[in-house]
C-alpha cells in the first residue's frame, strides 16, 4: 500500500500546461497514444483540472516497478478506500497489470495503439497552431521562424534551455536506440531503403541488422519517423523524422530546405491527408489531386523558370490544383491550363483541412 500511498499523495494539478486541439471524454475511459515527446503526460494534467475527480495517478516505468509488482487485488482495496473514481496509467506497457482493476473511469497513456476495450486518440507534435499558444509572439511571421527553429515537441517548444534535445535524446531513447536515431537524422527527406540505412550505420556503429531492421519497424509503428511512397518509379520511401528540429540537433548538415520539406510533410500528415512524394520538383501530390511544391526562397520568375523544366512531367500527374508553398510571398502564373498559385505556409497551414 506504501507504492500506492506514494503516488496518491504528489498531485499534478498544480503542473503548467497549455492547451492542445485533441478533445478527451470527460467520463469515459480511453487510451491516448502517441509517440515519445509529444505531450501525453502534459495533456492529462491539464484534462485533470477540468475533471473534478478523485483520481490516482501511476507512472508505469517508476524505478519502484523494477523492484516491486503492482499488486492488482492491493490497488482494488485502495480505489476503494480511497474512493477513487479515475485510474490513470501513464507509460503503460502490456503485462503491467493482469487486469484492469474495477473503477469508474480508466485512462491509459502508451506510446502506440494497443488493444483495449476503450475508445483510443493519437496525439500527434504540436501543428503550427498549437505551437502559436506556446509562443509570446504576436507576429506570426516571427512565429513561423521560431516554429522552424524549435520544432513540434512541446517540452522543446516550452523552454528557453537549449540543451532540452540533449535531455530529450538521453531521456527518451535507450542507447542502440539513440545510434539508429543518428543515422536516420542523415536521411530525413531522403529517399532510402532500410538496407542503405544498415549500409550507413555499419559505417559507424557495431550493429546486428535484425536489429536494427526491427528497430526501424517499431519506429515507425510509434510514429517517430515515416516512410511516405514515392510517385516516380524506383527504390525506397521518403523518410520523414516526427520533428524537424530534433532531426537537425542530431544531424548539424541538415539544410533549411530538409526543415522546410519535413514541416510541410509533417503538416500534412497530422491532418491525415495522404500523399504521395515527388523529388524533382520537391512536393507532394495528395489523395485529392493537389500537387503541393516547395519553394521556400524562390522568386516568381526563378520558379517559373522551374516550372516550364517540369511542366510535362505536371501535367501528367494531371493535378486539380497547384500550390507553392513559400516562407512569405505569395504570387500567381499561369501554363497552359494549369495555374500556379504562391502562398506563405503560414497562411497555407491555418486553413488546411
Amino acid at each position: 500500500m506504501a507504492i500506492l500511498d506514494y503516488f496518491f499523495s504528489n498531485r499534478v494539478d498544480n503542473i503548467r500546461t497549455f492547451p492542445r486541439k485533441l478533445q478527451l471524454p470527460l467520463n469515459k475511459s480511453f487510451l491516448l497514444y502517441g509517440a515519445r515527446g509529444v505531450g501525453k503526460s502534459y495533456l492529462i494534467y491539464d484534462y485533470l483540472k477540468r475533471v473534478k475527480r478523485r483520481y490516482l495517478y501511476i507512472d508505469c516505468q517508476d524505478p519502484i516497478f523494477i523492484i516491486e509488482e503492482l499488486n492488482l487485488s492491493e490497488l482494488e482495496q485502495f480505489i476503494v478506500e480511497e474512493k477513487i473514481e479515475l485510474l490513470i496509467l501513464d507509460h503503460y506497457f502490456e503485462g503491467f497489470l493482469p487486469s484492469f482493476p474495477k473503477v469508474e473511469q480508466i485512462i491509459v497513456i502508451c506510446r502506440k495503439e494497443i488493444n483495449l476495450p476503450f475508445l483510443s486518440y493519437k496525439l500527434y507534435p504540436l501543428d503550427f497552431e498549437e505551437f502559436l499558444n506556446f509562443t509570446k509572439t504576436f507576429n506570426i511571421q516571427s512565429a513561423f521562424n521560431l516554429f522552424s527553429k524549435k520544432g513540434s515537441l512541446p517540452a522543446v517548444a516550452k523552454e528557453e534551455n537549449i540543451f532540452i534535445f540533449k535531455e530529450l535524446f538521453f531521456e527518451k531513447f535507450e542507447t542502440q536506440e539513440g545510434k539508429v536515431l543518428l543515422i536516420l537524422a542523415l536521411f530525413n527527406t531522403k529517399i532510402v531503403t532500410t538496407h542503405q540505412l544498415y549500409l550507413r550505420a555499419k559505417e559507424y556503429f557495431k550493429i546486428s541488422k535484425d536489429w536494427l531492421y526491427k528497430t526501424i519497424k517499431l519506429f515507425e509503428e510509434e510514429e517517430i519517423i515515416y516512410q511516405i511512397d514515392r510517385i516516380e518509379k524506383g527504390f525506397g520511401k521518403k523518410l520523414i523524422l516526427y520533428d524537424f528540429a530534433f532531426s537537425r540537433y542530431l544531424n548539424k548538415s541538415q539544410t533549411f530546405l530538409t526543415t522546410f520539406d519535413s514541416i510541410v510533410a509533417l503538416s500534412l500528415i497530422k491532418k491525415n491527408i495522404s500523399i504521395l512524394s515527388l523529388s524533382n520538383p520537391i512536393g507532394y501530390l495528395t489523395h485529392t489531386k493537389e500537387l503541393i511544391l516547395l519553394a521556400p526562397f524562390d522568386s516568381q520568375e526563378s520558379y517559373w523558370l522551374k516550372a516550364q523544366k517540369y511542366f510535362l512531367f505536371i501535367k501528367k500527374l494531371s493535378p486539380k490544383k497547384i500550390t507553392i508553398l513559400t516562407i512569405s510571398t505569395s504570387y500567381e502564373f499561369k501554363i497552359e491550363h494549369l495555374t500556379f498559385r504562391a502562398i506563405a505556409f503560414y497562411e497555407w497551414v491555418i486553413g488546411l483541412e
